[in-house]
């Protein structure tokens, strides 16, 4: 059983090692981004801070005035950002 363990070891070295750096890169980009993600505010917490955005036609910027656009964010949800200014404003989790 080592036996063909190591041969296939031999064989197969580069691959193994070059797939599980690249395993590590993801792992690492994913909890990267998963602090990134939770740096946003919810929607709660923005209308919280800047009150006078929150309107009937919608979440205002606060930097610029202008109405939100929403950018979808694979697997997680949604980040809210102005339009205008460029301006990321709150994230809306996946319900």
């Amino acid at each position: 059983m080592w036996n063909s363990l190591t041969v296939f070891w031999d064989q197969y070295h580069g691959l193994i090692i070059g797939f599980a750096a690249l395993a590590l890169v993801l792992i690492f980009n994913q909890f990267v981004y998963r602090r990134r993600w939770t740096s946003y505010p919810t929607r709660e917490a923005y209308v919280a801070a800047h009150p006078a955005c929150d309107t009937v036609d919608g979440i205002l910027c606060a930097t610029c005035r202008r109405k939100a656009l929403v950018g979808p964010v694979a697997g997680r949800g949604r980040i809210y950002r102005c339009g205008w200014c460029d301006t990321e404003l709150y994230r809306a989790d996946r319900a």
